[in-house]
């Protein structure tokens, strides 16, 4: 139990004071008999407020006897956690310990072990055919690319053609309901104008298409709805223009993202040609052995400093971990004397007054 601990006990007690029972009295005037020490005031202190409060001696004692079995198992459980993680930092040395000697060994072997061809060729041949199989599926993934972009763009200017089509033929038919509405024109000439137009929406976008259905409404009204149906036409021009800009904006983006792509591919190739390039002329140099056992004598030179360093920092954590552990079972163990010394001092105190009750009732009898 902390100082912690208890300074959330004293602080739910409360602070509501009453006068002592002389039993708490006498029972206080003992407790001075304790050494001073902060964990000893702080425990002086609970019971001081605990009797105070109005609690009995019995209910000091229960509380005593909670605060020693919670101190008694934090214990416990800090000795089972200790050996286990003590065990996890053996287990790591020896894993260290065999890797350093693995270490040491590989750098005597490398001192005075010449690889054979063979083996040699079989590790370069087996990274170079990685390195095709990377590059062959680079060049796959660039043509699906450009594939997918020529289709994209097949697409694209399938819909401009179209679109500039529509907005076209709506320019022209705007046009023409423009005349067809002017107050100066006749009714028989705004007839033939309707019935050209919707001649020319029939042959342009066929007899059941929206803006052909919508003209040829327009031969069967008056000149304010004729006026409403060109109001129409010229929204659904200028939503086709909207769209068609937007269209464009986007195909212009989809090309920057193209050639940056390509450019990113083709950078790709030439460093992993170039690396392929390098891997051959190894495979072909017969001479490359001694190479490869100087490159594994480097890395063990490398290797054997950093474990051992490794190896020496896992002792320290060890031995720190440990230390610690030390501090707080030796803090926790004084605790424990503290309040055992406490619980045994209530109890003293709880069976002497019982037994000065008994006697007094026996001579009272």
């Amino acid at each position: 139990m902390s100082l912690i601990r208890f300074n959330l006990l004293l602080l739910t007690i409360g602070v509501c004071l009453s006068a002592m029972t002389p039993q708490a009295s006498l029972l206080m005037k003992s407790f001075h008999q304790f050494g001073q020490s902060p964990y000893s005031d702080q425990l002086k202190e609970l019971v001081q407020i605990k009797l105070e409060t109005g609690a009995q001696v019995d209910e000091v004692l229960k509380l005593i006897q909670e605060l020693l079995d919670s101190l008694k198992s934090d214990q416990v459980d800090d000795d089972v956690e200790h050996s286990r993680q003590m065990t996890v930092f053996d287990q790591n040395i020896s894993e260290l310990e065999d890797d350093l000697s693995k270490l040491n060994t590989d750098l005597a072997n490398a001192n005075v072990l010449i690889q054979t061809l063979a083996e040699l060729l079989v590790i370069l041949r087996e990274t170079i055919i990685t390195y095709e199989k990377q590059l062959s599926i680079l060049n796959e993934q660039e043509q699906f690319i450009r594939n997918a972009r020529a289709a994209d763009v097949k697409a694209y200017n399938r819909r401009v053609e179209s679109a500039n089509k529509v907005i076209n033929a709506l320019n022209l038919i705007i046009q023409k309901l423009s005349k067809a509405v002017d107050e100066q024109t006749t009714d028989e000439n705004r007839q033939a104008i309707l019935a050209q137009i919707h001649s020319e929406c029939h042959e342009q976008f066929g007899p059941n298409h929206p803006i052909t259905i919508l003209v040829k409404l327009t031969t069967r009204f008056d000149v304010p709805t004729v006026q409403r149906i060109l109001e129409k036409l010229e929204q659904i021009r200028d939503a086709a223009t909207k769209s068609l800009n937007e269209d464009i904006a986007a195909e212009e983006v989809a090309s920057t993202n193209f050639d940056n792509s390509m450019t990113e591919i083709e950078t790709l190739r030439k460093r992993l040609s170039t690396d392929l390039e390098n891997l051959n002329q190894q495979f072909n140099d017969k001479f490359n052995q001694q190479k490869i056992v100087l490159a594994q004598k480097e890395q063990l030179l490398i290797d054997i400093p950093i474990t051992e360093e490794l190896l020496q920092l896992t002792k320290e954590q060890k031995e720190q971990y440990h230390q610690a552990y030390i501090s707080r079972q030796t803090q926790r163990l004084a605790e424990i004397d503290v309040v055992q010394k406490a619980y045994n001092l209530v109890f003293d105190h709880v069976d002497s007054v019982k037994k000065s009750e008994d006697l007094t009732a026996k001579l009272n009898s």
